[in-house]
């Protein structure tokens, strides 16, 4: 395999025809997954499942009745889709101890390699929870047909490292935790230069361009958890998403609106923000407001709000805590997406 290679992970399988016949193959099975998602993996994936679960709520106490609810005897939990599918199927594994299979039908998130569920709860995202699948498996004629874009999109959990380790830094300097760890930076260093190499790659979905970031994403899942802590990939980038969803009551592809905020974020700080736009420009992201269905009004409300919704939502410390927002905030958020 060529590209990026995580050298540590959750166990997981590559290739093409992955998913055929494999929901047969699982023995008794509830499906975790979304409705366009379904209709399109079903009749592949084959088997009956015991139960289907169209995955659209991330509170603990829904999530909590799912899991208490599942049939007895059941072999396998299975979630099938993007992020939301992969938390909720990880949250009834984790209290169940069913055998967990993860099939990610794009790469927009991490979540299938990340073992704790990101809950929405009370207006904010918290982690909890410690899912390990037995396998993710990794179709890549599965992510080949899914839109460009939402293979473009997978970028964002990884782009995240260059705003996130700039924060992490900005706040240790200020005296806030989790205190500074040269690995786990150095890491973040390496895990955008293998971003930058794949970039290519996946604005053709290429084998190895795709390979290559879920790769990414799979080390990136393992140095959370053996962290305990997510700060050299989540900071302010995540926090202007998660604004943005308070802010509007609505999201776009989390892949891409993480994306977003790491532009517009490097650039209001001055932190190479010329390395993210390559990236971003190399991989064939998808940006602008007129491409995502935003306005730059919702994007200059949500810059309002920031400072105090990180505040206020207890995040980590860092620039969105702090920023400044004057007529030049705006004008520098335009440019950094103006490209």
């Amino acid at each position: 395999m060529g590209g990026f290679v995580a050298e540590h992970g959750v166990p997981v399988t590559y290739g093409h025809g992955l998913v055929d016949g494999l929901g047969s193959r699982l023995g008794r099975t509830v499906v975790v997954s979304q409705p366009e998602v379904w209709d399109f993996i079903a009749p592949t994936l084959g088997g009956s499942p015991e139960q289907l679960i169209m995955a659209d709520e991330l509170s603990p106490q829904i999530l909590d009745d799912l899991a208490a609810n599942i049939p007895a005897g059941v072999d396998s939990i299975v979630g099938v889709g993007g992020g939301t599918a992969m938390d909720v199927a990880k949250w009834i594994g984790w209290r169940t101890g069913v055998s967990l299979h993860l099939i990610p039908t794009l790469p927009s998130v991490n979540a299938c390699f990340t073992r704790m569920t990101a809950l929405r709860d009370g207006g904010r995202v918290r982690y909890e929870g410690d899912a390990v699948p037995t396998m993710v498996h990794v179709d890549l004629s599965v992510l080949q047909a899914a839109p460009r874009a939402f293979l473009s999109a997978g970028i964002g959990d990884v782009l995240s490292c260059h705003t996130a380790l700039a924060d992490w830094r900005y706040a240790v300097a200020l005296g806030h935790t989790p205190e500074w760890q040269d690995e786990g930076a150095g890491a973040s260093l390496r895990y955008i230069d293998g971003l930058a190499a794949a970039a290519p790659g996946l604005k053709i979905a290429s084998d190895e361009g795709i390979t290559s970031l879920m790769e990414l994403h799979r080390e990136i899942g393992w140095r959370c958890h053996e962290l305990q802590h997510a700060r050299f990939e989540e900071g302010s980038e995540h926090f202007f998403a998660y604004c943005f969803e308070d802010v509007t009551g609505r999201t776009i592809l989390h892949g891409e609106l993480v994306s977003v905020g790491v532009l517009i974020m490097s650039s209001l700080t001055g932190h190479q923000p010329e390395k993210a736009r390559s990236i971003v420009r190399d991989a064939g992201t998808r940006h602008r407001p007129e491409e995502l269905g935003i306005t730059w009004d919702e994007i200059d409300q949500t810059l309002r709000a920031l400072p105090a919704f990180a505040t206020d939502g207890g995040y980590w410390f860092s620039y969105a805590q702090t920023l400044e927002i004057t007529p030049e905030t705006f004008v520098t958020a335009r440019a950094a997406l103006d490209f």
